[in-house]
């Protein structure tokens, strides 16, 4: 048995999620062909990516004990950004509601985009969209990010003060991110995540780029660890880590009480002698 011990406050409890089913991925599992297709240009969830999310959301609901998420980061591609309103946003949104919506309601189109009812901010985690957890970079259009200015349209509630451009500068047609860079850009991606100071973050993103950022961790862990951390990811799955920052650049504990000899009661410490 191996074990391991970091202080509380140089760890953080991570929900990796991958988006639900898009209608990418019905045309890619026909024809792989189709994922060249500018069809499927940054493609939306189905009704059963949908549902899929839904079914998320509900399970996280029933848990024995409250899942409590400081932070949703969410790549800023469409079916991520739907995911992340069906996992956690449980209430529609109608003129009568408070605040902005977090997503506005969808027409819905055949084989395009599903019809979906406005939905509130109420009782959901904040969600800041991030570049580094998109999905593999290049050549294939559904991976492809819209101008900013329609996602800040139809997520209004989002925070997109992270993407830099209006125009999707990282994609091309012409190229393919190495897989290398990927696992690169995961790790940056992870730095990241230390640095911010919520506790609980739940990450949305997608299967290439979860799988060969989870490739950077566990090298050398028993073959059972291993096999959770590499394996691939299912539409919507869920799987929980704590991730640990060993160069001690943790947050505040909150739990920690120093202790020792001196205390303080209304303002006035005490000294024991």
């Amino acid at each position: 048995m191996t074990l391991g011990a970091v202080p509380f406050r140089h760890t953080k409890v991570i929900h990796l999620i991958r988006h639900g089913q898009g209608f990418h991925n019905v045309a890619g599992h026909k024809d792989s062909a189709q994922y060249l297709s500018f069809d499927w240009e940054d493609a939306h969830l189905t009704d059963f990516g949908w549902q899929q999310a839904e079914a998320l959301h509900r399970h996280i609901q029933n848990l024995p004990e409250q899942l409590q998420i400081d932070l949703v980061v969410s790549s800023p591609l469409t079916r991520t950004l739907e995911t992340a309103t069906g996992v956690f946003a449980g209430q529609a949104w109608s003129d009568d509601s408070q605040g902005m919506p977090l997503m506005r309601e969808q027409s819905g189109h055949e084989d395009r985009q599903a019809k979906r009812q406005a939905m509130s901010t109420a009782g959901c985690p904040p969600i800041i969209a991030h570049e580094l957890c998109r999905e593999h970079l290049g050549r294939h259009p559904c991976d492809k990010r819209r101008a900013l200015s329609h996602y800040k349209k139809q997520f209004p509630a989002v925070d997109f003060c992270l993407i830099e451009t209006e125009e999707d500068e990282l994609w091309g047609p012409e190229f393919r991110e190495e897989k290398e860079q990927i696992k690169a850009r995961g790790l940056k991606f992870m730095q990241w995540l230390t640095t911010r100071p919520e506790q609980r973050i739940a990450v949305v993103s997608h299967s290439s780029f979860l799988f060969f950022t989870m490739a950077n961790f566990g090298l050398h862990a028993p073959a059972l660890i291993q096999g959770e951390l590499h394996r691939w990811y299912e539409n919507c799955e869920m799987r929980t880590i704590v991730l640990s920052d060993d160069a001690g650049n943790g947050n505040v504990d909150p739990l920690w009480f120093p202790g020792g000899h001196q205390l303080h009661r209304e303002g006035k410490l005490l000294i024991h002698s």
